[in-house]
């Protein structure tokens, strides 16, 4: 008969190679909800376990790619959101994270000026 110790011990050694292999495929792109079918497991333990791991989590969501050559230019010279993002071809809101994740501060809404002068 083994000793009830060493089943623990065993079974850990199993849990530290599933840990492993979750991080390594982690690593590798899969992703959380992958890796929770992959392993048998629900998204939340596999998220803890990758933490537990010290694993740094990758963002969530879409990411925004950098401003094309030009964009950020266009808007500092006076295009507003709106026509930066019919000439390069983006929607209205992927051109305003572009303009932000670049640093720029953008305009108030309505260019302040454009009612000057009426009655």
């Amino acid at each position: 008969m083994t000793d009830p110790g060493d089943s623990g011990a065993c079974g850990e050694d199993r849990e530290l190679d599933a840990d492993a292999d979750l991080v390594r495929a982690y690593e590798d792109g899969a992703t959380i909800s992958e890796l929770a079918a992959r392993f048998g497991m629900t998204y939340y333990k596999a998220r803890a376990s990758l933490i537990s791991a010290g694993v740094e989590l990758r963002r969530v969501g879409p990411t925004t790619p950098s401003a094309p050559p030009g964009l950020v230019k266009a808007y500092l010279d006076g295009a507003t959101i709106h026509d930066v993002a019919k000439r390069f071809g983006l929607s209205f809101g992927v051109a305003r994270r572009m303009l932000l994740q670049s640093g720029v501060q953008l305009r108030p809404k309505g260019g302040g000026s454009s009612g000057a002068g009426r009655s």
